[in-house]
C-alpha cells in the first residue's frame, strides 16, 4: 500500500485501532486495546497516549474478569494477540516509511517562509501550491489572493513574468515536469511597481522512497544588476570588437610561440583570410606568418622573428606580404609581447601598416631627385657657362672696342702714336682681365683660392666710373660720388669687385634709361660702419624694383634683353668674401642695392683718394 498522504495513513491507523479494540471486546482479550493506544499515542499525541493508556488499564479488568473469560480457549486468545502485533507492527510501519517529500515539507516548510529569495514549491504535476512572503511581498499580492490565483488556472503565475519571457519559460519547465531534471530558467518577473527585474529560477523534484516525484521546491535569485553588468560588458566587448575591425589597422595575436590565431576584419579583408572556418594546421591561416611574405624575404625574416620570439624582445620590421589577390606589398610590422606577473608571455599582439604607397612614393621621389640632380647639374653648367661668357664678354668688349680706337689712331693723318700708345695699353689690362677671369674659374674647379688682398674700395669705384664715363655721358646721367675719404681698406679680389661695382652700376644706368634726362642721377656713397665693415651703396632716380627679393636669383630678369646673371654672380661674389648684398627701393623713387664687407683687420686708413664730383 502506497499512502503518500499523512491523512491517509492517520484514516487507516483509526480504522486498525478500533477494529482491535472491537475484538479485544468481542473475544474478551485485552491485548488487542495496546493497538489502540499505540494509534492514539501516534495519531493524537503524547497526552492522548496517556489517557489511552489509563483507559486501558480500568477496561483490561473488566474483560478479565467477566463472566465470559473463563470460556475462552486458549487457541482464541493467541490468536488476538497475533492479529494485535500484526496490527502494532503494521501501524508503527506507516508511520515509520513517512515519504522524503513530508520530511522535506514539513521540516522546510518554516524555512521557504525566512530565506531572502523568492521561494516556491509546486505539487508532482506543476501547480503552484506555497510561495513565501518575500515572493509575496515582490509582486505586490496578499496570501489570499495568491491563494486565488494557484486555485485558479493552474499556469496563473505566469502573470507576473515578462510577455517575452512566458513562452522559453514555460518550455523548459514543462521539460522539467516531464524528465523530473532540475529546472533552471532566467526571466524577468514583475515587481509590484510594474517594472520588471531578471530573476534566476531554480527548482528541484522531491521524491520518496520509491523515486516517485512528490513535489517541486524552488527559489528565484534577483540577477538584474548582474544582467545589466553583462549587457554593459558585452557593449564594451561589442564597441572594443568594432573598434578593433574598423581601425585603419591590420591588428592580430599571436601565441607565446608566435603562430597566429586571431586576425581583426580589415586583416582578414586584407589577405583573404576566413576567420569562420577552422582550418586545419599547415595551411594558409595557421602557418607561420612568415609564409605570407615574399619569397625573397623569408629566410631574413624567418631569423629575425625566431630570435624576436626567442628573446622575447619587441620587433619591428618591413617586409613584402602576400595580399588577398596575389600582389605583394610593404607592410610595417610591429610586435609587442604580453607578461603576466611573473614575467612569461601570455600573447603577442602584432600590427601591420601597409606602406606600399609610401614606399612606391619614396621610391618616386627618390628617381626624381636623381633626375632633378641631374637637370641641377646641367642647369649648372649651363648657369656657369653663362656665367662665364658674362664674364668674359666686358674685357674682351673693351678689347674690340680700344682696338679699333687703336687702329683709328695708326689711320689718322699723321698717325698719333701718343693717343695708339695709351689704347694699347688699355688693351693690355683688358686682355689681363680676361685672362684672370679664366684664372678664377681653373681655380674654382681646381678647388683653390687665391692669395687675398687689401684693396681700397674707392679706387675701384673710381676705375668703375672712369670705365663708364662715356656711357653716363651718352645717357645723361649725372655722377654723383660721396666716398668717404678714410675709408679703411678690405681684403677682396680686386678684378671681382670691379665687376661687382660695374654690374650694379651698369644696372642704375640701364634702369634709367625710361626716366626724363633731367632726372636721371646716380648717386654712390661709399662709409664705415661701426659694426667693423665698410658699405658701398648705388642709388638710381629710376622706376624701382617690382621684386626686390627676387633680383638675385639667378636667370631672374625684367630686361627684354638680359640674361639674369649679372646681379646674380654679385651676390655669389659678395657671399664667397663674407659680405652682404641687398636691394630696396627708395621712398623718393628710384632703387637702392648696397653691398658690405668686413674691415681689413689692422688695415691702416687710406690717404684721400677722391673727392665728391659731378661730372
Amino acid at each position: 500500500m502506497n499512502l503518500v498522504s499523512t491523512k491517509q495513513r492517520r484514516a487507516v491507523a483509526l480504522a486498525v485501532g478500533a477494529s482491535s479494540v472491537l475484538l479485544a471486546l468481542f473475544v474478551n482479550e485485552p491485548s488487542g486495546l495496546l493497538v489502540a493506544v499505540a494509534v492514539i499515542c501516534i495519531c493524537l499525541g503524547w497526552e492522548a497516549g496517556l489517557v489511552a493508556v489509563a483507559a486501558a488499564g480500568l477496561l483490561s479488568p473488566v474483560i478479565l474478569f467477566s463472566l465470559e473469560s473463563g470460556a475462552t480457549s486458549g487457541a482464541v486468545r493467541l490468536t488476538v494477540f497475533v492479529v494485535a502485533a500484526s496490527a502494532l507492527w503494521f501501524v508503527i510501519t506507516i508511520f515509520r516509511t513517512i515519504s522524503f517529500y513530508d520530511r522535506v515539507y514539513h521540516d522546510t516548510g518554516p524555512s521557504i517562509a525566512e530565506i531572502p529569495s523568492l521561494g516556491w514549491s509546486a505539487s508532482p504535476d506543476g501547480r503552484l501550491r506555497v510561495v513565501n512572503p518575500a515572493a509575496l511581498e515582490y509582486v505586490g499580492v496578499t496570501a489570499d489572493e495568491m491563494r486565488r490565483i494557484m486555485d485558479g488556472d493552474d499556469y496563473h503565475w505566469t502573470q507576473f513574468i515578462h510577455p517575452d519571457d512566458v513562452e522559453a519559460s514555460m518550455a523548459r519547465w514543462r521539460h522539467s515536469l516531464q524528465t523530473g531534471e532540475p529546472v533552471t530558467d532566467e526571466h524577468r518577473v514583475r515587481r509590484f511597481d510594474g517594472t520588471y527585474r531578471w530573476f534566476r529560477d531554480t527548482g528541484i523534484a522531491s521524491r520518496d522512497e520509491h523515486g516517485t516525484i512528490t513535489g517541486w521546491y524552488g527559489y528565484k535569485t534577483d540577477i538584474d544588476d548582474q544582467k545589466k553588468a553583462e549587457a554593459a560588458l558585452r557593449e564594451r566587448e561589442r564597441e572594443l570588437r568594432l573598434l578593433v575591425d574598423t581601425v585603419p589597422t591590420m591588428i592580430w595575436l599571436m601565441t607565446p610561440a608566435g603562430v597566429p590565431y586571431y586576425f581583426n576584419r580589415r586583416f582578414v579583408d586584407w589577405a583573404g583570410i576566413n576567420a569562420t572556418k577552422e582550418e586545419p594546421r599547415g595551411t594558409r591561416q595557421f602557418a607561420p606568418h612568415v609564409e605570407l611574405f615574399h619569397p625573397d624575404d623569408r629566410a631574413a625574416v624567418k631569423a629575425v622573428f625566431e630570435k624576436c620570439f626567442a628573446r622575447g624582445e619587441p620587433l619591428q620590421h618591413k617586409g613584402r606580404l602576400c595580399r588577398k589577390d596575389g600582389e605583394y606589398r610593404w607592410i610595417d610590422s610591429r610586435f609587442e609581447p604580453l607578461r603576466d606577473e611573473d614575467g612569461t608571455i601570455l600573447r603577442w599582439y602584432g600590427v601591420n601598416f601597409d606602406i606600399d604607397d609610401e614606399v612606391r612614393a619614396q621610391e618616386s621621389l627618390r628617381l626624381a631627385d636623381e633626375r632633378l640632380a641631374r637637370a641641377l647639374r646641367a642647369a649648372s653648367l649651363s648657369e656657369l657657362s653663362v656665367s662665364i661668357a658674362h664674364e668674359l664678354n666686358q674685357p674682351l668688349q673693351a678689347v674690340v672696342a680700344n682696338t679699333g680706337a687703336f687702329q683709328r689712331w695708326l689711320n689718322a693723318d699723321p698717325p698719333n702714336f701718343n693717343h695708339a700708345s695709351r689704347v694699347a695699353q688699355k688693351i693690355i689690362r683688358n686682355a689681363d682681365a680676361a685672362a684672370q677671369v679664366i684664372t678664377r674659374i681653373r681655380a674654382l674647379f681646381n678647388k683653390t683660392e687665391g692669395e687675398p688682398q687689401a684693396i681700397d674700395l674707392n679706387a675701384v669705384i673710381h676705375d668703375v666710373c672712369d670705365l663708364l664715363a662715356d656711357r653716363l655721358a651718352s645717357s645723361s646721367i649725372k655722377l654723383d660720388l660721396h666716398l668717404d675719404p678714410r675709408l679703411p681698406a678690405t681684403v677682396a679680389d680686386h678684378v671681382q669687385m670691379e665687376q661687382v661695382v660695374l654690374n650694379i652700376v651698369r644696372n642704375g644706368i640701364e634702369a634709367m634709361q625710361e626716366v626724363d634726362s633731367n632726372m636721371r642721377s646716380l648717386r654712390i656713397v661709399s662709409r664705415s660702419q661701426n659694426d667693423g665693415t665698410v658699405e658701398v651703396e648705388v642709388r638710381d632716380s629710376g622706376r624701382g624694383l617690382s621684386d626686390p627679393e627676387r633680383i638675385f636669383e639667378a636667370f631672374y630678369t625684367t630686361k627684354p634683353d638680359g640674361m639674369g646673371m649679372g646681379l646674380a654672380i654679385c651676390h655669389s661674389i659678395v657671399e664667397a668674401h663674407r659680405g652682404r648684398l641687398w636691394a630696396e627701393n627708395v621712398e623718393t623713387g628710384g632703387a637702392s642695392i648696397t653691398f658690405s664687407f668686413p674691415i681689413l683687420a689692422g688695415g691702416s686708413t687710406k690717404t684721400p683718394t677722391g673727392a665728391t664730383v659731378s661730372p
